[in-house]
């Protein structure tokens, strides 16, 4: 039957099973959240890296092309001189500007009404063709404006555009210079970044002029990509994502040539910076494998510490109900339940001394009624009252059973109580709740005065990255050990952890009026803890400093979550400034609001530093950096080992 009952309780969820459960679920999503933002860290760093290269070979490459076009424009320009009176002077120019610009593919010269007098190539010449430009665009914009580029133009596949130079003097005529393109491949290769990026040039119509991976490319119209679309619009911005021709998703930089009008577009498909982040979850996934084995032994370990103390003093109980008044508890575990287990043990004592000697006086007066039935008419009412008295030590026996069976049951609802509460507050406070009448109101939501604390690490992040996870769980270990030492000596409520951040409530869900002096005392006693680690740290190749904001302010206070998991948080607008005043601190610096620094002006040497900008807050926030404790204060340390007593 006993083997029954305990399966059955297994079924219903016992003690056992919600601490392994309650264990494995904390670490687990403590990992879970720890992998989301490193993951997401790692990628937008690595993102903005690789995006921030991209832009600067973009705008190298167009810093090049651009003096280069200008070099070209500064020759052709050269050729158009007053100086030279014939056309015969003007041919020898021209094939001196062939010889020295393998660029320049063909050039004209036009004379004021836009008839060609002379065209070169590098196998040809023409005099006096007489063919009519006047129209062309060259020629037109030449003349309007001393010197332009045309808009590029395309033969057989390749790129070409014209830089057109008016010479001096009323209707003397227009210098055209053809210029091959395909030289520009040339700046999108030197500028590549990796095997996965590619480069590309497009003209004002989004045409490729010239691209680092295929010439078969050039020539085509990609103003339908989002990337090249942005860069086309009259006041387009350049984007930092778009897609490819082949649909795949990519990061973009670009940079314009502004004189030309063109744009230099590097890539790198997004699949490629996503390697990072996908590598880290690999990692992680192997560090929560090992952390979930090692909760779940931990767990198991814990609650049969926990469990099998109860599981004896329930089976005791029952069997103390049944009459085995010799049964006794053996109970080593050197707290609250090695004691009930010894009141149990010396109640059961009582019980069966008790009952022996009842026993005695039964058998006693058995023996007397065996040797008295001769006297029983005469003596009917003496055995009356000896049996009333023995139904009255009967009752009591009963009474006793029901009220050990009574003191049981509450004890162990004490100790769940105190288990549930010492997951948010000190161990001290937790049982002073739970021991005080009228507990559980303490936890319903309400609205209070608190002082809010957090805290971090500075250099945390880049920490991480460079650092195996055993390391940085080590150092988290450490830190975490250290801050906590000080949060229960100042009975502070531990709102959260996340990773480095620690935020600490003051004044709920017990009321200290001396609250913003426990909580700017113990900030102080946490910078010089952990200061004294970050010399070891140091010493270890870590770079790691400590930054706390402090503020103070009203909060609707209360239990938030699901019967399996409760937590006790703070919402308000206090617990923004101190996480906005934690982010302003440097390392060893702390921050508190100017209503916090008033609580403590007298108990604190202090430094007025500019008021604060802070996201969230219209109004720039007045801020003092807490400089050390100004003497010692006895309040604050009475009152803490005075409630660390009474519990």
């Amino acid at each position: 039957m006993a083997g029954q009952h305990d399966k059955g309780w297994w079924r219903r969820g016992g003690l056992f099973a919600k601490y392994v459960a309650s264990l494995v679920g904390l670490v687990l999503f403590v990992l879970a959240i720890n992998a989301g933002l490193e993951t997401w860290m790692i990628y937008r760093e690595t993102r903005a890296n690789l995006t921030a290269a991209m832009g600067d070979k973009a705008e190298a490459a167009a810093r090049r092309i651009a003096q280069s076009m200008s070099d070209l424009e500064r020759q052709v320009s050269w050729v158009t001189r007053a100086s030279v009176a014939t056309i015969e002077q003007r041919q020898t120019d021209y094939a001196q500007l062939l010889n020295q610009q393998p660029a320049v593919s063909q050039i004209s010269k036009l004379d004021g009404s836009g008839r060609e007098q002379l065209r070169m190539t590098r196998t040809a010449v023409t005099l006096d063709s007489g063919v009519n430009l006047s129209r062309d665009i060259a020629f037109t914009q030449g003349v309007a404006r001393g010197a332009t580029f045309a808009p590029a133009i395309f033969r057989g596949g390749q790129p070409f555009m014209s830089i057109a130079v008016a010479h001096s003097g009323q209707d003397a005529g227009v210098t055209v210079a053809e210029i091959d393109l395909r030289f520009l491949r040339d700046f999108v290769e030197a500028g590549q970044i990796g095997k996965h990026t590619t480069a590309y040039i497009v003209d004002p119509a989004g045409r490729v002029l010239a691209h680092s991976g295929s010439s078969r490319l050039v020539g085509q119209d990609w103003a339908t990509l989002p990337q090249v679309a942005a860069l086309l619009k009259p006041d387009g911005a350049p984007l930092d994502a778009g897609t490819a021709p082949d649909g795949h998703a990519v990061l973009t930089a670009a940079q314009s040539v502004p004189k030309l009008g063109w744009f230099v577009v590097f890539e790198q498909p997004t699949s490629q910076a996503l390697a990072p982040a996908r590598a880290l979850l690999l990692r992680i996934a192997a560090l929560a494998a090992l952390g979930l084995g090692v909760a779940i032994l931990a767990g198991i370990l814990l609650a049969r510490r926990m469990v099998g103390p109860i599981n004896a003093l329930r089976s005791g109980a029952r069997r103390l109900g049944a009459g085995d008044f010799g049964h006794r508890i053996e109970v080593r575990t050197s707290d609250e339940l090695e004691e009930l287990a010894d009141q149990f043990n010396s109640m059961a004592g009582q019980l069966q001394e008790t009952y022996s000697g009842l026993e005695s006086k039964v058998a006693e007066r058995t023996r007397d009624l065996a040797q008295s039935v001769s006297e029983l008419a005469t003596a009917r009412d003496t055995v009356q009252r000896q049996a009333d008295k023995l139904q009255e030590q009967t009752d009591q026996l009963q009474h006793w059973n029901r009220s050990l069976e009574d003191r049981v049951a509450k004890q162990l609802d004490e100790i769940e109580r105190i288990r549930r509460l010492e997951r948010f507050l000190a161990p001290q406070v937790a049982q002073l709740i739970a021991s005080s009448d009228g507990h559980d109101s303490l936890l319903n939501s309400h609205r209070r005065e608190v002082t809010v604390v957090f805290c971090d690490l500075r250099g945390f992040t880049a920490f991480t990255e460079s650092s195996e996870p055993e390391e940085a769980m080590n150092v988290l270990r450490e830190y975490h050990a250290a801050l906590g030492e000080s949060i229960v000596r100042y009975e502070g409520t531990l709102d959260r952890y996340a990773g480095d951040g620690v935020m600490i409530l003051f004044n709920a869900p017990l009321p200290f009026p001396d609250h913003a002096e426990r909580a700017v005392r113990m900030a102080i006693e946490m910078r010089d803890t952990i200061e004294v680690l970050s010399r070891k740290w140091r010493n270890r190749g870590h770079n790691l400093g400590f930054g706390v904001g402090i503020a103070v302010g009203y909060a609707t206070l209360g239990q938030i979550g699901f019967e399996r998991r409760l937590e006790y948080a703070a919402i308000g607008s206090v617990t923004n400034l101190a996480s906005r005043l934690s982010d302003e601190a440097k390392a060893g610096q702390i921050i508190v609001s100017q209503r916090a620094y008033g609580m403590v002006e007298s108990l604190v040497e202090a430094r007025q530093i500019a008021p604060l900008n802070l996201k969230g807050f219209h109004h720039p926030i007045p801020v003092v950096e807490i400089l050390r404790w100004r003497a010692t204060q006895p309040g604050v340390e009475a009152s803490a080992h005075q409630s660390s007593r009474a519990s």
